[in-house]
């Protein structure tokens, strides 16, 4: 009897370890109160929430760093991430390392352990081969989208074409899509950044919040505040892209297959890299292109919304810190 009784517990007690740490597979009601919604946000670790104060947050995975404003809070950890996505968006997200709050934008970054990237193929990189091949797909998906009662796409635009930063080794890129579907035309924007390191690269999605106003020179100062935000984006001593030694694993692409890999389209792709992207593409019908422009309804534990002139004034605290 003490014997069963000793088992019974040990199963009771593990049982409940594992549902205390279980993730809910499930988005908020949308009758769930904002109280409610923030009781239940609140058991996530939030960082730069108490006390808020610029600094730099240890990314472990790629041995690098990310410099935080104060205005800035975020999430690290596969499990507060994805229980995030869970809650707020309906899905899941086990990709994602780090997830940063801003004042109307999120930045989302990840780490692909898949060896030394090299460069010498950037010089094939053809922007606009890229985005024709990329409205060339959207135009084919059209129909069956209009048939489904999906919003489609009618037409994508450069913002920033790829560019390569020498000095800091990343690139950077950035495109506005223009959308029909059941509820009208809107449009959207996404800003990418690759980071070269030597053991691999991390991928930062820069997500803001725009509408059919958003000028295009409000959408390049975001784009450009992205730019200074993968600035600071730093590997640490010995896994930076020029740490490189003979003998390192290099990874399957260059840099210009890579990019083309990000963007789905087979210019420049080699098949193995694009491979890695379709089951995403598969599930989510191009996510690529199609940001969750609902993520700022509730962003985290409070509202976040556009403030003006806040991108101009983080571009000036970011470069002013390196000073």
């Amino acid at each position: 009897m003490k014997k069963f009784l000793s088992i019974f517990f040990i199963l009771f007690f593990t049982s409940a370890t594992i549902q205390a740490g279980a993730v809910e597979q499930k988005k908020f009601d949308d009758n769930l109160s904002q109280e409610d919604r923030e009781k239940k946000l609140d058991t996530l670790t939030w960082y730069n929430w108490e006390e808020p104060k610029d600094h730099k947050t240890q990314y472990e995975k790629a041995n690098a760093e990310i410099y935080i404003l104060k205005n800035e809070y975020y999430l690290k950890g596969s499990k507060d991430i994805n229980q995030y996505s869970w809650w707020v968006h309906g899905e899941e997200n086990k990709k994602d390392d780090v997830v940063i709050f801003g004042d109307g934008y999120t930045a989302y970054a990840k780490y692909k352990n898949e060896g030394y990237v090299t460069i010498e193929d950037w010089k094939e990189v053809k922007p606009k081969e890229l985005i024709t091949e990329m409205r060339n797909i959207q135009k084919e998906w059209a129909e069956d989208l209009k048939k489904q009662g999906a919003n489609y796409v009618e037409s994508i635009e450069w913002i920033y074409e790829p560019d390569f930063n020498e000095q800091d080794n990343f690139v950077n890129y950035s495109y506005e899509v223009f959308w029909n579907g059941k509820n009208g035309k809107y449009k959207t924007m996404q800003t990418n950044s690759i980071v070269l390191g030597r053991k691999g690269y991390i991928e930062l999605n820069f997500i803001k919040t725009i509408s059919s106003n958003t000028t295009n020179t409000e959408m390049k100062e975001f784009a450009n505040f992205a730019k200074e935000f993968t600035i600071d984006v730093i590997y640490k001593d010995g896994s930076k892209h020029a740490d490189y030694k003979s003998g390192d694993k290099i990874a399957a692409v260059g840099i210009g297959g890579l990019v083309a890999g990000t963007l789905g389209v087979k210019v420049l792709a080699k098949a193995g890299i694009l491979a890695k992207f379709l089951p995403l593409l598969a599930k989510f019908w191009w996510i690529i292109i199609a940001p969750i422009v609902a993520i700022f309804g509730f962003a985290g534990k409070k509202n976040s919304s556009e403030v003006s002139g806040a991108d101009k004034e983080s571009i000036s605290r970011r470069k002013k810190r390196r000073k």
